[in-house]
């Protein structure tokens, strides 16, 4: 695959790796990220794919429900919104923003956006 990624392919990609996700099928959502992904969120930053799964293997435990309401994508970004019901300690339905970046048919970047009020019981209070 050429280092050019189309809106398509962005968009794709990341509808993959959220559909492992929901399976909770880890090897398949690796497979879809680049090992230096970098991700920033508001409570956490990674460097790196392995750490960044980890910490979603911790989310998945309190996840009920992960409902993708849409994708969009242009070039080589891909922005999703989806509704995540969590369960005790952060009893919530909230509404994720993320832009994906797709370079060589893996996610190389995402960057978070949600209220985390509900999840600061969690993860010890939001950065600032």
């Amino acid at each position: 695959m050429s280092r050019k990624t189309t809106a398509r392919n962005a968009g794709n990609v990341v509808r993959k790796f959220y559909a492992a996700f929901e399976r909770k099928d880890v090897a398949a959502a690796r497979r879809l990220l680049d090992d230096k992904l970098y991700f920033k969120g508001p409570f956490d930053t990674f460097h790196n794919a392995d750490d960044y799964l980890q910490a979603l293997g911790k989310l998945s435990q309190i996840v009920t429900r992960l409902d993708v309401k849409k994708i969009f994508s242009e070039r080589n970004d891909a922005s999703v919104f989806f509704e995540l019901e969590t369960k005790a300690p952060a009893s919530a339905t909230t509404l994720v923003a993320e832009r994906h970046r797709v370079e060589n048919g893996k996610i190389s970047r995402v960057e978070a956006v949600f209220d985390p009020r509900p999840f600061e019981a969690m993860f010890g209070g939001a950065k600032r």
